[in-house]
């Protein structure tokens, strides 16, 4: 790689999510290439950046709209972060959008440093193929995607196979599995976002089907980690013996959800799902859905269910009740699993690789 010189990565949303989350660790686990990262405002990600002392540049970036009409404001975007990158004495060598969100952002700021190369990684599992084209995605001299479906759907939008490009987790996410509780817990964390395609409302249903067909199931605590899932209202007021709590975004998860005995991420599509992850990392029992890498760690059948299917969910739910606490899932032993498969320093191997290539044209 370029001796002297930053590799600059582009993330607009500073709050925790997926993308910010896994950035943070992948930045920490290549402090060989220098990296540096640009966002879009103060937040978790910026603060957590510069707890491992990597540089941050903060810019504001054009909205949504003004990427698919105004070329304009992408030149203007691309010159201010060449000008203010200068400023501070970060010279990149190569320009990585986190998310196919942050490709003409890249592009244009790589662009306006001298051309160097551009690296996007595409994360989003609800992705189509018009945003691939709207964020001018094939303009990137590299793609990467998280997941096999991802890496599937680009490579016929753009005709070549895209690199796999797996999540990571670092040392610091792994805690000691917590004690089994006696009795089926009655405080339940729901993980996961408003959004539809997260399976709150699936959660909400399999519920609902417990509590008509098992009159002696115990009242729930069940904490969701966002507000309503929208389109949900009519759902949402059925009167029920459980009750719902909306707690918002949660920053850290691992830490709120050993507060838990159960951990429910009922999400219908995932290219990795990091959440779940996350939640057995913290040494919590997990409920999940079969999306994204979740079958690859050794989570046993009766800890998960299809996606989009109440019903299953329901029959999960009802046998991890009566068979409690003789069903708990090998904590540790998927804890080794993960790291094995999904520790930092395997999974940003394959980036290496790239930016190897990149740097030998």
């Amino acid at each position: 790689m370029t001796a002297g010189r930053h590799l600059l990565f582009i993330q607009k949303r500073p709050s925790r999510a997926g993308a910010q989350t896994s950035l943070v660790r992948l930045a920490g686990a290549i402090p060989d290439l220098r990296p540096a990262v640009l966002a879009g405002g103060e937040g978790w990600l910026t603060a957590s950046l510069r707890q491992q002392n990597i540089p941050v540049l903060i810019a504001d970036f054009p909205g949504p709209r003004s990427l698919g009409s105004r070329l304009m404001g992408l030149g203007i975007f691309g010159r201010s972060v060449a000008a203010l990158a200068d400023s501070v004495g970060i010279f990149p060598w190569a320009v990585i959008a986190n998310d196919h969100q942050e490709c003409p952002l890249a592009i244009a700021a790589a662009s306006a440093m001298g051309g160097v190369p551009v690296v996007g990684i595409l994360r989003s599992a609800a992705m189509n193929a018009r945003d691939f084209s709207k964020y001018q995605c094939s303009r990137c001299d590299r793609l990467m995607t998280v997941g096999p479906d991802l890496q599937q759907r680009v490579a016929v939008w753009s005709g070549t196979v895209p690199t796999r490009f797996e999540e990571g987790f670092a040392e610091a996410d792994f805690h000691p599995p917590l004690k089994p509780a006696r009795h089926f817990p009655t405080r339940l964390l729901i993980v996961g976002t408003a959004h539809l395609a997260k399976g709150f409302t699936d959660f909400i249903e399999a519920l609902d089907l417990v509590e008509a067909r098992h009159p002696e199931f115990p009242h729930l605590q069940c904490d969701f980690t966002s507000e309503p899932p929208t389109r949900a209202e009519n759902l949402l007021r059925k009167d029920r013996r459980c009750r719902f709590r909306f707690i918002g975004r949660v920053e850290d998860l691992g830490r709120v959800a050993r507060d838990y005995g159960l951990v429910v991420h009922p999400s219908r599509a995932e290219t990795f799902g990091m959440s779940p992850m996350e939640t057995i990392l913290a040494g919590v029992p997990t409920l999940a859905s079969t999306t994204g890498a979740i079958g690859r760690i050794g989570l046993p059948p009766a800890w998960q269910f299809p996606p989009e299917d109440p019903e299953t969910l329901a029959e999960r739910i009802v046998a991890l009740w009566r068979n409690w606490p003789g069903c708990g899932p090998d904590l540790f032993a998927m804890q080794e699993e993960i790291r094995r498969s999904f520790h930092i320093q395997r999974t940003a191997a394959p980036l290496r690789r790239e930016l190897e290539r990149i740097d030998s044209r």
